[in-house]
């Protein structure tokens, strides 16, 4: 469902006569989607708006006890009552109230109920790690393998790796073509959203924080769904908006400019990432080309006419098309007619001074043994999965535009209860204090040095499960 236009911004004085009216939005929005319309009359729902419209997350609770849920409506519009309340607080320097919290944790659960209801795809793969014994065991000890050639061949085992976490034992990999409507990633309504970082954010309104948040604790949600993973047990470790133009090299880590991304394994990439998920702003074919996602695969076991299933004989060696050449068709075998490696191949092709050619050369040799799933991204679309080596992945290179995506990686690994005696304000012990996380940690609204950001970043991830969620669930 799409919502309304953004509601404006509550100004410092009058706030009375500048609020938005929520019970005309929320008319507004269920008057779009006519289906439902005969199910949302009666007093109780009309109570129900009521409530989202004061912020009054006591009377939500206590009416979501007699089996009236927040709608999708209500949802959008219990949104933008807490963006009128933030802002009201900020523009008059005073403490969120703890009903903004409250509201917050029942907006994360009725995203996750509307979510299950939409289109889901699910492919079970087997869990992956490298092999401890010889050259893997020695590979395993490397942080980032960046190499295609030595990505993709590194020997791996069954099983879940899951360093210091606590993982499910069941890997996979999810696509849901519509994770966020088309109204709540829009860049007018939430300026800033495509490229977000948690680390700057003095002068990106409260609206966008809000909604960036949003997406990633439904991402969250959705993982301890899929997983069957105690949701407390989940939490971020990255999530930032990344930009891609075609024609550029990437430089630096997260949320550097390229055109591509190359074959590796988010656990690979950091012994803490054990579930991932990208979250798309954009679309193939409308706002780039080239920029598929392509998951990265062994080829399957084919039938050698023995009857027995085997994988590709490591000692037959592929054939490989040489466009543009004299000779279309040759082995790695014979090249005019001596043995020749990939190597002598790859100068063979450049002596003919054809370029094509040898990209074709570097494609097919890259694709020589393995099976290629690509998905071509849409907006609002996410691929959430399990970030061990049955999941080896890349981007195409972005040939045409630009490629807005949110990349996000989360942790199983505990917080160790001795981290949080050491920051100044420790785990939230009462509603307000919840509030009160929510106003410095994540709508941090000044200036600070690298330092403050880091460090305030530090501590926001490592409370993001006391601030999304009740008391109760701590």
């Amino acid at each position: 469902m799409e919502s309304a236009a953004a509601p404006p911004a509550v100004e410092e004085e009058d706030d009375e006569e500048d609020a938005f009216d929520i019970e005309n939005l929320v008319k507004e929005l269920v008057s779009e989607d006519d289906d439902d319309a005969s199910s949302k009359k009666g007093p109780e729902y009309d109570q129900l708006v009521s409530a989202v419209a004061s912020l009054d997350a006591a009377k939500i609770a206590e009416l979501k006890e007699k089996g009236v849920e927040m709608d999708e409506a209500t949802t959008e519009a219990a949104f933008w009552s807490v963006v009128q309340a933030v802002d009201a607080a900020e523009a008059q320097d005073q403490p969120l109230s703890a009903d903004v919290p409250k509201l917050l944790h029942a907006i994360f659960e009725a995203d996750l109920r509307h979510l299950l209801t939409r289109e889901h795809t699910r492919t079970n793969v087997t869990c992956m790690q490298p092999k401890e014994v010889g050259l893997a065991g020695g590979s395993r000890a490397m942080n980032y393998i960046f190499d295609d050639s030595s990505h993709k061949d590194l020997p791996l085992t069954e099983g879940r790796r899951c360093e210091d976490g606590r993982c499910c034992d069941a890997c996979s990999r999810n696509i849901f073509p519509t994770f966020a409507s088309e109204a709540e990633i829009d860049f007018e309504t939430f300026e800033g959203l495509n490229t977000l970082t948690f680390n700057d954010l003095k002068t990106t309104s409260a609206a966008t924080i809000l909604q960036f948040t949003r997406l990633i604790e439904r991402v969250r949600r959705t993982m301890a769904h899929e997983y069957g993973l105690p949701l407390k047990t989940i939490l971020p470790l990255q999530a930032y908006s990344r930009k891609y133009v075609a024609g550029t090299t990437q430089k630096g880590g997260g949320g550097g400019e390229g055109d591509m991304v190359t074959l590796h394994t988010d656990e690979s990439t950091h012994a803490g990432y054990h579930y991932s998920c990208v979250i798309y702003l954009s679309s193939h074919g409308e706002d780039f080309e080239g920029g598929a996602f392509v998951f990265n695969d062994p080829a399957k076991k084919t039938n050698n006419g023995d009857g027995n299933d085997d994988e590709d004989d490591d000692d037959e060696v592929p054939v490989i098309s040489l466009e543009g050449l004299d000779e279309p068709l040759v082995s790695l075998d014979d090249v005019d007619g001596e043995k020749v490696d990939i190597k002598d191949l790859a100068e063979f092709v450049e002596e003919e001074d054809d370029e094509d050619a040898l990209v074709s050369l570097a494609d097919e040799i890259r694709r020589a043994g393995r099976e290629l799933t690509p998905y071509y991204p849409t907006r609002g679309a996410a691929v959430i999965f399990s970030s061990g080596w049955e999941n080896m992945h890349e981007v195409e290179k972005i040939t045409k535009g630009v490629r807005y995506a949110v990349p996000c990686f989360f942790t199983t690994c505990p917080v160790p209860e001795a981290h949080y005696d050491l920051m100044v304000v420790g785990k939230p012990k009462t509603d307000e204090d919840i509030a009160d996380d929510w106003l410095h940690l994540l709508l941090a609204h000044r200036a600070e040095s690298p330092m403050e950001s880091t460090g305030r970043v530090k501590e926001l991830l490592m409370k993001w499960h006391t601030m999304c969620t009740p008391l109760s669930e701590h």
